[in-house]
């Protein structure tokens, strides 16, 4: 009877060192898992937080070039008055020169026009001020959006 129950001692020790073991690779998994959940937690939160910044940064890019094209359509329209008004400058120039040539009552005429030259030169420089203002603008929105860029942000 001494061996049998030697046997199952040693029987049950075996079991419970084996279940001690099996216990402690669980324990030691469970620590892992866990390890591992807080890890993803935090790696979901960060990526959150970034894909908050992108969207951020993806409205700024898209009002930046909302601006720059209503930028472009104000420099296409100065650049197109600036045409005109370079084309009205070279009629009335041209039309100065002609009433020159004539006698007296077209020497009235000719001062009439010089005026309107430089009224008209005067709306040039008007226009070419806005078109360099313009230029500018649109500089500052480039380096605005440039510097909004992802890939800047990132860098």
């Amino acid at each position: 009877m001494f061996n049998f129950t030697k046997k199952y001692s040693d029987a049950l020790a075996d079991a419970n060192n084996k279940t001690a073991g099996i216990s402690a690779k669980y324990d030691a998994a469970i620590i892992k898992i866990e390890r591992l959940e807080d890890e993803l937690s935090q790696k979901t939160d960060e990526l959150n937080q970034s894909c908050k910044a992108q969207s951020i940064m993806a409205e700024g890019v898209k009002k930046c070039v909302e601006s720059l094209y209503a930028v472009q359509n104000q420099l296409q329209a100065v650049a197109a008055h600036l045409d005109l008004s370079n084309k009205r400058i070279f009629e009335l120039m041209q039309k100065n020169k002609a009433l020159k040539s004539s006698g007296d009552e077209w020497f009235r005429r000719s001062i009439k026009l010089e005026f309107e030259v430089l009224i008209a030169k005067d709306e040039l420089k008007k226009i070419e001020n806005e078109r360099d203002s313009a230029i500018k603008m649109c500089e500052l929105l480039q380096t605005e959006l440039m510097s909004n860029s992802p890939s800047r942000k990132q860098g």
